[in-house]
């Protein structure tokens, strides 16, 4: 046999073992992937050929990430090895499942030759010549006899004085784990990290008892050494009162202690890693040290090697009545080899009980703590609140969606959860229990949506007909703007249409990309409302984005009034509603509202104040929706709906006094049709748990001739020619932004140059000759309006401002945009400043000084280089910053997973939506008796409150 041929066996050698144990990586002592690394490399000092030299460098990519891979990917990795060395090796095509899966029929295998030790006398290629001829066996070896010890783990480092197979099993392959089925039982639909293929389903019927959820609201106190004052310590450090609240305390991370180690093997890690061993305690002694404190090792001894555990102080006594010589006991820890001795200072110990260890020797899991609540108190108090109620957790997904799903039961996934007996049991119950709080969601967005299709709506006569003796609105609308509607903006505006079009409500999100024409399309719906005799309200979360639509929907309105009072038709009569309205005005502007004078009203937060009602609102548009709070978007639909009563109550009582009749039993007043609108880009995952009772439109065509904005990183270093590139812009009669992140110093962020300050310092010393301006958000609303209206006129060549430009502000001359301390802000944040600009014929262009310091900044401004596409930016910062921060801020809307992960479990998300839409399509109340707990648990999990971050 040659030397590649002994590197190719000796490699395939644990495949075998790593299958038949599901491929948890635990076959090899250091993983299977160091293993075929070292053999690979080993190889090198050999003279190969230049194939045989590819096809080790091929094993060695491809086992390169094993550790880090799922296990169906491990099995993918093990199967392609297989091929490879059998082609290598002129094996032919044989079944390569049944070559590392499956053990060969004894006629078919030859004896193993026992395993030498390596002479410390050999030079280093004969040691590794003689280590490749102890290993000479057949790949596929024959299992062991009746009486024989089962295979070792492989060493990944070979040594002179060790063997390289081992003849015991390790004390973690002797501890009795819960049997797991071979893998082709399961095959799941959720994404490889979730996959549980090796764990069965069990056929678990739904629990038909409504009571058997009592037991989660008993309090934590009568839970056994618990009690009042540590009950009392756990809702002051975590909020937790109740058993449920505590069973669904799930674990942060884990760490495997399951894989014993001889006490001979330990402290060599180089990753400082804890490592896991049971021994008996031989010995207990006790010194001085030099600086007059005592040091106290106790002696744990195996049977390979001693390990001492290192102990100061007060410690030494306590510690010596825990662990009396004789004391069978596991210890993990990080060893380490130091004085001749391997010590441990940092480690965790139990008492050798085999069916009863928590802290070691097993996958153990790793609690969110406070100063106050330890990671052994908590796993202590949770294997406590298992044992007594871990069998009583009754099941709530029908059997059907479980085995579609490959989920397994309800109560084996709260038990493997905290205390999982493998790595692949542990997949299945975090799937189960991510695919759980993905279901509840759906459920509740699909109930919302089933009940807002049975809730009467205004059914809108739109599209190009007349309305009384005046042309459509629609229609001349269309024919006053000066370019031509993008292919997206018809097909969404079609989609609105239809919706209007229905005795249903209109419940609908439109997303588009900054610039790509949302306001108009908003600005044709509007008009449909308002020709069919019913008010549109625009509601948007500034005062100056309020003025800007105010503005800008007067313009576009301009000649359709003018052609509305040539045909004697009624006036388009715009409305600003704000805070900061002068009296007088604000009056005319209620007014105008109550008494229906007001077709169209545009305004901030003010629209759902005391004191402002509608006389007839059938369309309610909310802008940059994200912004605004649950409750203020329900208040707006709210007097909306009032509004509408009003106007049908007052109808009644004239058709009443006409006819000298009483209507008996009127219908409820049809709700008005809302539209929500964001130019923040959602993932869909995220739209998905936001806006699950939403339609959804996208525009995601740009107008033709926009210019695709140029976008440079600008070092510190670098500012004398960004000023230059600043002056040249001006010069070319363009203009431009300089944005900053604050409005004045602040002691927390005392380096960040505040907008105030620096305008006047860009005013005096770098541009003295231009004309800058200043915009910030704490400018009375008529001073901004001025600013705008100047630079808008170009009476300003240089806008410095704060963030209030964000959205809204749209001047087509203004081409370049530079954003100051751009790693302070969001990756979505940044888009919007960067969509300023762009606006016009003329080639843009965005500068993003920055000095990121911290990864996350890093991958912002890489990210804002490397696209103008708002939606993949939008992907890019929900990986980045995660859901909870998606929007800059935590918002009450986005709802607070325990487990499951929109980013990394999306597949598992729109499964669970699929499933919740065939549930309610089937029971759309849930009152089929199988559903009942199902229904109950709905409840508990919402507590009633179904409205999750959508319009109320």
């Amino acid at each position: 046999m040659n030397n590649f041929t002994k590197i190719l066996t000796t490699i395939r050698r644990p495949f075998q073992q790593e299958r038949r144990k599901g491929c948890r990586d635990d076959v090899v002592i250091d993983g299977l992937g160091n293993y075929v690394q070292l053999w690979v490399k080993n190889g090198e000092s050999f003279t190969l050929a230049t194939a045989e030299k590819e096809v080790l460098n091929g094993l060695s990519n491809l086992f390169e990430n094993y550790a880090g891979a799922s296990s169906t990917e491990r099995q993918r990795i093990l199967e392609d090895a297989a091929k490879r060395i059998d082609a290598a090796l002129g094996h032919g095509q044989r079944n390569v499942s049944d070559s590392i899966g499956t053990r060969a029929e004894p006629s078919q295998t030859r004896q193993q030759p026992k395993v030498q030790r390596a002479s410390s006398k050999k030079s280093a290629q004969t040691d590794m010549l003689s280590l490749f001829a102890e290993v000479e066996s057949d790949p596929e070896s024959s299992p062991p006899k009746q009486g024989q010890a089962s295979e070792r783990p492989v060493s990944t480092v070979p040594t002179e004085d060790l063997p390289l197979f081992q003849d015991t099993d390790p004390p973690s392959q002797r501890k009795s784990h819960r049997s797991i089925s071979d893998p082709q039982e399961i095959a799941g639909s959720g994404p490889p990290d979730r996959q549980s293929e090796s764990v069965p389903i069990s056929d678990t019927p739904v629990s038909a008892d409504l009571d058997s959820l009592e037991f989660l609201s008993q309090p934590l106190q009568y839970l056994k050494g618990i009690g009042p004052r540590r009950a009392e310590m756990l809702e002051n450090e975590l909020g937790i009162q109740t058993v449920g609240e505590f069973l669904a305390y799930y674990p942060r991370d884990y760490i495997d202690r399951s894989k014993m180690v001889e006490i001979y093997r330990v402290g060599r890690r180089e990753d400082d890693e804890p490592e896991t061993i049971q021994g008996k305690v031989v010995n207990h002694t006790s010194s001085p040290t030099a600086r007059g404190k005592r040091i106290g090792k106790i002696s744990i001894y195996d049977g390979t090697g001693v390990a001492l555990l290192v102990n100061f102080g007060r410690r030494i006594g306590i510690m010596k009545a825990l662990l009396p010589v004789d004391t069978e006991v596991v210890v993990s820890g990080k060893f380490a080899r130091r004085y001749n001795e391997i010590q441990a200072t940092d480690y965790e110990f139990e008492l050798f009980e085999e069916e009863n260890l928590i802290h070691t020797n097993r996958i153990v899991p790793k609690y969110p703590l406070t100063a106050k609540l330890t990671a052994k108190m908590l796993r202590a108090w949770m294997r406590t609140a298992l044992d007594e109620y871990g069998q009583q957790i009754p099941e709530i997904l029908p059997f059907a969606i479980r085995q579609r799903q490959r989920l397994v039961d309800r109560q084996s996934a709260i038990n493997e959860i905290h205390f999982p007996t493998s790595e692949a049991h542990r997949e299945a119950a975090q799937k189960r229990l991510a695919f759980e709080e993905f279901f509840l969601l759906s459920l509740g967005m699909e109930m919302k949506k089933e009940r807002r299709i049975s809730e009467d709506g205004i059914a809108f006569r739109v599209g190009m007909e007349k309305h009384g003796t005046s042309p459509s609105l629609l229609r001349d609308f269309l024919a006053s703007l000066p370019y031509q509607l993008t292919g997206a903006q018809k097909r969404v505006f079609a989609e609105i249409q239809n919706d209007m079009r229905q005795e249903t409500v209109m419940n609908r999100l439109i997303q588009g990309d900054v610039g790509s024409g949302k306001t108009v399309v908003a600005a044709m719906a509007l008009l449909c409302a308002i020709e069919n005799r019913y008010q549109g309200a625009l509601m948007v979360p500034t005062e100056i984005l309020a003025e800007q639509h105010y503005y800008n929907l007067s313009e576009m309105l301009k000649d359709l009034r003018k052609n509305a009072e040539q045909t004697g038709a009624e006036n388009i009569n715009v409305v600003l509603l704000k805070s900061d309205l002068p009296k007088i005005e604000r009056e005319e502007a209620l007014a105008a509202i109550a008494d229906g004078t007001a077709d169209l009203i545009v305004g901030t937060q003010a629209l759902i104040q005391e004191g402002v009602d509608f006389h007839k609102l059938g369309l309610v548009i909310i802008d940059e929706q994200h912004r605004f709070g649950v409750m203020q978007r329900a208040t707006l639909r709210n007097k909306a709906q009032s509004a509408v009563a009003r106007y049908h109550d007052d109808r009644d009582r004239v058709m009443t006094e006409a006819n000298g009749t009483q209507k008996q039993g009127a219908a409820p007043p049809p709700a008005p049709d809302v539209l929500v609108m964001t130019a923040t880009p959602i993932p869909r995952t995220l739209a998905l748990t936001l806006y699950g009772d939403l339609n959804v439109s996208v525009i995601d065509e740009m107008p033709p001739g926009r210019q695709t904005i140029k976008t440079y990183w600008i070092r510190e270093k670098e500012r004398e020619k960004l000023y230059s590139n600043v002056r040249k812009e001006i010069q070319r009669g363009r203009q431009a932004y300089i944005v900053y992140p604050l409005v004045e110093e602040s002691e927390k962020l005392e380096e960040l140059k505040a907008a105030t300050e620096m305008a006047s310092h860009l005013q005096r010393e770098v541009f003295p000759d231009l004309r800058l301006g200043l915009l910030h958000g704490q400018m009375r609303s008529i001073e901004k309006q001025e600013v705008m209206t100047n630079f808008k006129d170009r009476g300003i060549d240089i806008l410095v401002s704060t963030t209030v430009i964000e959205v809204g502000i749209d001047v087509p001359n203004a081409t370049l945009m530079v954003i100051e301390n751009a790693e302070r802000f969001g990756l979505s944040q940044l888009h919007q400043l960067r969509g300023r600009v762009g606006r016009g014929a003329h080639q843009s262009t965005c500068y993003l000084v920055a000095s990121p310091r911290g990864d996350d900044a890093f991958q912002r401004i890489q990210a804002m280089i490397r696209t103008n596409n708002g939606f993949r930016i939008a992907e890019a910062d929900l990986n980045i910053r995660g859901p909870g921060e998606f929007f800059g801020t935590r918002q009450s809307g986005i709802p607070n997973f325990k487990i499951a992960n929109i980013i990394h479990d999306a597949t598992l998300l729109e499964a669970a939506k699929k499933e919740a839409e065939l549930l309610i399509k089937a029971d759309p109340a849930l009152n089929a008796s199988v559903h009942q707990l199902l229904k109950r648990m709905l409840q508990k999990h919402w507590r009633g409150n179904l409205e999750i971050a959508s319009v109320g």
